[in-house]
């Protein structure tokens, strides 16, 4: 069936413009909603409010502190150019800084949902991608509407493409489709409506415009009908690697099918390929697909033997479950077949990969990486030994690792091979998190991979990166320092709080400083400053331009300090720092130079563990899950989650109070466990842990009946922040009632998070979710569900097991320890215990009422630096306060109970 444009209006009516936060958005709805009829909602009171010129607001960055209401025209091309410059920007500039250049727009504009389904469907399915947009809401306009008591409230709000994935290769369908790869499916009551869109100037995204220049919000919004039958497969979105002399490199494919909004859910039941004597395919698992949702097919690969020399694609039939009705739908993917001799070097190709690596089921993801061989023919002459390091290059924000110009910009040295991970996409998350997940799942598998065509590779890795990428070279490292032999990282930022400065948030201006500090907390897992003390002693090459106008170069400086504080000498030789005159934050050699080259070709070998020991280090952590080991030390438990953790090991700042008899002397903070390797032989590990005897950690006994609190030892918990959720190992799984609004949540959710971070999820109801449960067949993915105990079985039952300090007493009502919570409009978002893994995560959210809900559904994590812990209640003044509107937040302890240091509540 053909597909019929929507078409909107060419003239958007907006308000602002207002100041916006670094990563804020989540907190806040409408900032407006301060002025407007509290007896009505405040999106459908702007929605249905006659356009006035003479209309004002109060807004800090308003010439007199006033803005009103303005009409932009949307483009020929299609895009809407969001400009205020009658604002001084340049004034805010020189007061505030990059961070006053941060905005943001509420607009609205009228839109017509045809009738093109079929007379027994009462709603229209549509297609809609809102690019470069925060989120989008629909509202029935006057027209259709006999009053404002009508509209059903509270307004369900649509995370926009920020990003703009759309517009990427693989976002982009072809010529004839104006709707990309990523568009949502909706499903709507035809008839005309008014679409609120919050336009946010964010300055990582759109960049500096330079002074004298105003910021410009630039947004595009698409809309077809969505008359697809049932299920397809999106081309533009498969995953297959690239075959060497016959062999795939890779053993999981990967494509996106969608299901119409309209239509009824999917299964995937079995999979088959034309060539079935050379490669087996199969999917671990059926794969159920809402209507609605995109969701990626996970498949394994087992290949036989080698296919034709000719071969560039091969045909993939999906067998599909419908109700009671069974068929195959055909993927055919291509792909490049490089044949190779012993006189000619292989060409860049593309691997794929689970990520992160399973054992067993579905991986959360279907990944894919670029691998860059070194230039001499194959690389073969080092297969017995004294294998150069695998370089390991993080990319920029925004950047395509595919593009001939990224490859072309890494290193190219005899016998290094370099690995250009995705962090999952363009984009991904900032390579914190599940982006970092990626980065180790690609390097660990290219031995494996390269083994396919009889070429080896060290296990020894040098990270590298450049801009955000040079900052994901810091993080990753300062987390698993026993993972690198060293480091050349070019033009990375500090922390993302240093980047773009939080210092405009709006919520500052209304919140308790101690709830903002404990919302600040759940950022100190991801501040590469904190972390420097673990990368003591090992070779770093730190590059930048002295005219960089993106990152400043203070940003490398402050790197370089550090680290020579922490190692207590003033001319570190581990630490090379070079500022190159007259550069800015990139040029064609900046991590291919002469002096990169030398200096990776000239790293020394690592030193021993016992050689590390002896010298000293600190060891830090904020989550021992997302971090390693130094010299086979790791915490593994921390004391209070929320608070920093470290563990001196032979530090200098001991030495005078060190016993000679024991030559390791360890003394931490705010640890409850530690791991301690011992080398007896390269095949024998030995593996102890240790708990502090007393609570300043410096004396440790191994056997934990003798604490105070003496039981087994259990394994550590799984720690958050909220956004750790995203770190599953499987897909996640989503378990909401069968009721419209909390279906429409799950569904928004499973959009995002694969848009955002192409994570698997999938969505079954509370009563399967139990079943599940019981048979222990739910899996160790992350979970998330949806619902009050009262509305959600699967809630009921959590509820009921008593493992955290929360209760849902009577309906409208939450219990958490001795804080009642009666509010309307109130709303939970928390980490919660997995039923089944100590190392997975669930979430739940739930409301005291609709409008509860969908406030904590907003919270979702889906992109970096929001500042939420392992739990938020929000409430309505939220929308206009951000977190001045929160009623608590916090973390929990190590047993998932109330923590009395790192929580804050209005009671």
């Amino acid at each position: 069936m053909g597909s019929t444009q929507i078409v909107l209006g060419d003239t958007w009516e907006a308000v602002g413009p207002f100041p916006s936060g670094m990563r804020e958005h989540p907190l806040v709805g409408s900032p407006i909603s301060a002025y407007l009829d509290s007896s009505i909602d405040p999106d459908v009171d702007f929605a249905l409010r006659p356009f006035n010129e003479k209309e004002t607001w109060p807004s800090e960055i308003g010439n007199k502190g006033k803005v009103g209401w303005q009409k932009f025209v949307t483009g020929k091309d299609g895009w809407l150019d969001i400009s205020y410059p009658e604002i001084k920007w340049d004034q805010l500039r020189s007061d505030h800084g990059w961070a006053s250049l941060q905005y943001q727009s509420i607009l609205r504009n009228t839109i017509t949902i045809p009738q093109v389904s079929p007379e027994d469907q009462s709603k229209t399915a549509i297609q809609i991608d809102v690019i470069q947009g925060v989120e989008y809401a629909f509202i029935p306009s006057s027209s259709s509407s006999s009053s404002v008591k009508d509209i059903q409230s509270p307004i369900e709000w649509y995370t926009g493409d920020i990003y703009a994935f759309a517009e990427t290769p693989t976002g982009t369908k072809d010529l004839l489709n104006k709707i990309s790869n990523f568009a949502r499916s909706i499903s709507l009551v035809p008839g005309e409506y008014i679409i609120l869109v919050r336009a946010m100037y964010e300055i990582r995204m759109f960049g500096d415009p330079g002074p004298g220049i105003p910021p410009v919000i630039k947004l595009k919004i698409v809309a077809e009908s969505d008359n697809f039958d049932e299920v397809e497969v999106i081309e533009g979105l498969g995953e297959i690697p690239d075959v060497i002399n016959g062999w795939f490199m890779g053993g999981w494919f990967s494509t996106a099918m969608r299901v119409s909004a309209n239509s009824k859910n999917v299964e995937v039941i079995g999979v088959e390929s034309s060539f079935c004597k050379l490669v087996h395919l199969s999917i671990p698992k059926t794969a159920n697909i809402s209507s609605g949702q995109i969701r990626p097919i996970s498949v394994k690969v087992k290949q036989i033997g080698p296919l034709p020399e000719c071969t560039k694609s091969i045909n993939i039939k999906l067998k599909v479950k419908i109700g009671d009705k069974e068929k195959e739908i055909t993927w055919h993917p291509t792909f490049k077949h490089i044949l190779t001799s012993e006189e000619d070097p292989i060409s860049p190709f593309k691997i794929t990969f689970a990520s992160p690596s399973v054992q067993f089921g579905i991986p959360a993801s279907v990944s894919h990486a670029m691998i860059v061989p070194p230039p001499n023919p194959q690389s073969k002459s080092n297969t017995e030994g004294n294998l150069p390091p695998v370089l390991l290059a993080l990319h920029g924000a925004g950047v395509d690792i595919t593009e001939p110009e990224y490859i072309d910009a890494v290193p190219s040295i005899p016998d290094y091979w370099t690995v250009l991970p995705t962090g999952r996409n363009e984009w991904g998350e900032d390579w914190h998190g599940s982006s970092m997940q990626d980065v180790w799942a690609a390097r660990d598998i290219l031995g494996q991979i390269l083994n396919k065509i009889g070429i080896h590779v060290s296990d020894q890795t040098i990270l590298m990166g450049h801009s955000n990428g040079g900052q994901g070279a810091w993080h990753s490292a300062a987390r698993y320092p026993d993972r690198i032999v060293g480091m050349v990282t070019a033009s990375g930022w500090l922390t993302i709080q240093d980047y773009v400065p939080y210092t405009e948030l709006t919520s500052r201006h209304f919140a308790d400083p101690a709830l903002m500090g404990i919302l600040s907390s759940s950022l100190t897992p991801y501040n590469n400053d904190l972390y420097l003390s673990n990368l003591v002693g090992i070779p770093i090459l730190v590059v930048h331009g002295d005219k960089d106008d993106n990152v400043p170069v203070r940003h490398s400086r402050t790197y370089h300090s550090i680290l020579s504080s922490w190692a207590g000498k003033q001319n570190d030789n581990n630490v090379k720092y070079v500022e190159i005159p007259e550069k800015g934050h990139w040029w064609d050699d900046i991590i291919r130079s002469e002096e990169v080259i030398e200096f990776i070709q000239n790293i020394p070998e690592k030193k021993s563990w016992d050689e590390q020991r002896k010298e000293g280090f600190t060891l830090t952590t904020a989550n021992p899950q997302e971090s390693g080991g130094r010299a086979g030390i790791r915490i593994i438990e921390l004391d209070i989650p929320g608070k920093l953790a470290r563990l001196d090991v032979n530090a200098r700042q001991w030495k005078d109070t060190k016993d000679p008899a024991i030559p390791l002397d360890l003394r931490g903070t705010n640890i409850k466990r530690i791991e301690l390797k011992s080398r007896l032989t390269p095949e024998e590990d030995h593996t102890k842990q240790l708990f502090p005897r007393t609570n300043y950690g410096d004396q440790w006994i191994e056997n934990y009946l003798s604490l105070p609190l003496p039981g087994p030892i259990t394994p550590p918990r799984a720690y958050g922040p909220l956004i750790r959720i995203l770190s599953s190992t499987h897909p996640i799984t989503i378990i909401s009632p069968n009721s419209t609004r909390t279906l429409n949540i799950a569904k928004r959710i499973a959009h995002d998070l694969y848009v955002y971070q192409r994570l698997d999820s999938e969505i079954i109801d509370d009563q399967e979710g139990l079943l599940r449960v019981a048979s222990e067949t739910l899996g160790v993915g992350n979970l998330v569900i949806i619902g009050r105990p009262e509305d959600n079985l699967f809630s009921d039952w959590m509820i009921k097991q008593s493992t955290l300090p929360l209760k849902f007493p009577t309906k409208g009502v939450m219990l958490l320890k001795d804080k009642v919570i009666y509010d309307r409009g109130a709303g939970i978002i928390t980490l919660y215990p997995h039923p089944l893994s100590s190392t997975a995560l669930a979430i739940l959210i739930a409301g005291n009422d609709d409008l509860g809900l969908d406030l904590a559904a907003r919270l979702f994590p889906i992109r970096t630096g929001v500042p939420i812990p392992d739990w938020a209640i929000i409430g309505p003044q939220a929308r206009w306060k951000g977190a001045g509107g929160f009623i608590g937040a916090g973390f929990w302890n190590g047993e998932w109970d109330w923590s009395s240091s790192m929580s804050w509540t209005d009671r």
